[in-house]
């Protein structure tokens, strides 16, 4: 939402060395499955180690890599985001916290977890949560092929959850593999996470994955890093199964206006030109929504904002909705534009309502 404040005597004393490691970031596109396009890019480091008499340390590829990731941002296409790798044991180091604090706002950024460890979970918590009112997301896999377990998934609050090799390879031949990851989606649904299948490399993997309702995918099918922004391969759009769903247009009905602000604070404290609202958004500069406050006890209190798109079928947000946990079941929603930016909240109530009608045979 915010900026992430900088921390007093942040380590700056590695921005030389991150620069001249010879390291070299390329990107790779992340596929949105339903749309056929990419959602975001991935930020590979490659090392020429031909060109350094000693290994590059952990440290500096993540520094550098952060360096660079975040200077691209600023010309990603329109309605996608940028996915950077971070070790969880450096997601607190002063170095790669000075970079982040640096850049300022982080939204359209993902803050890819990896060699993960339970063992650092509790120590990564409160940088995390920093990169997140920052407006980071954040993602979280497992170290290799194994995943985190469920505790430490759910203190982490992952707006991602990444599938590795173990998951994806041969599922097309592999029920089990299928079922797991059916589990995991309904788990994901109950954080308002996305799954992102990794390491995809053929054409029947992608379509049982997309059979599934994984939203996102990476691997050498989808597409090899490279330079700027790598298109999505014709071949793998082409292995696509047509759309099962189409927009049904009922959203666009039930929308209803909410006080919008840019400032932060709001989430603080009540804003005197808020008062009277029973809803305030919390945008960013591209006004996509960050935030929900809900009026409550005399005060707006902030809550888990959930967005979809105005385009999405109706049957798909009230599931993706009464996933949440009990006590955000009810909350409204946020609905989104193509670019993500905010065109309105989406009230449970008329979305049931709407549903139940429609089941009764009343016109709609």
């Amino acid at each position: 939402m915010g900026s992430l404040p900088r921390l007093p005597g942040a380590d700056t004393t590695h921005a030389g060395p991150a620069r001249d490691a010879g390291v070299t970031v390329l990107h790779q596109p992340i596929l949105d499955v339903a749309r056929g396009t990419a959602a975001g890019f991935h930020a590979v480091p490659e090392v020429s180690r031909g060109r350094l008499a000693d290994p590059v340390p952990r440290w500096a590829v993540t520094v550098r890599t952060i360096d660079a990731a975040l200077t691209a941002s600023a010309t990603l296409p329109t309605n996608t985001f940028i996915s950077v790798p971070v070790p969880l044991d450096l997601v607190g180091d002063p170095a790669v916290r000075s970079r982040l604090a640096a850049h300022g706002q982080l939204g359209g950024v993902v803050l890819d977890v990896t060699d993960f460890s339970s063992e650092l979970v509790s120590r990564a918590v409160p940088a995390l949560d920093d990169y997140r009112a920052a407006g980071a997301r954040i993602a979280v896999g497992g170290r290799d092929d194994a995943q985190p377990e469920l505790g430490s998934i759910v203190r982490l609050r992952p707006a991602i959850i990444r599938l590795g090799a173990a998951w994806t390879r041969g599922i097309d031949t592999h029920p089990s593999r299928r079922t797991a990851i059916e589990v995991t989606g309904q788990l994901a649904g109950q954080l308002d996470a996305w799954i992102l299948a990794d390491a995809v490399e053929t054409a029947a993997e992608l379509r049982v994955l997309a059979q599934l309702g994984v939203p996102l995918a990476r691997g050498r099918f989808v597409g090899v890093a490279g330079p700027a922004w790598p298109t999505i391969p014709g071949a793998t759009r082409t292995a696509l199964p047509p759309a099962t769903r189409t927009p049904d247009g009922v959203l666009r009905s039930l929308l209803q206006q909410a006080y919008t602000t840019r400032h932060p604070e709001a989430t603080r404290s009540v804003l005197a030109e808020a008062t009277g609202f029973e809803h305030v958004v919390v945008v960013d500069e591209q006004h996509r929504p960050v935030a929900l406050l809900h009026h409550a006890g005399g005060r707006h209190e902030p809550v888990d904002v959930m967005t979809v798109n105005v385009d999405t079928p109706v049957a798909d947000v009230v599931s993706r909705a009464m996933a949440r946990p009990a006590e955000h079941r009810f909350v409204p929603l946020c609905c989104t534009d193509g670019a993500g930016r905010f065109v309105g909240i989406l009230r449970m109530e008329r979305l049931m309502a709407h549903l139940a009608d429609g089941a009764s045979g009343k016109p709609t």
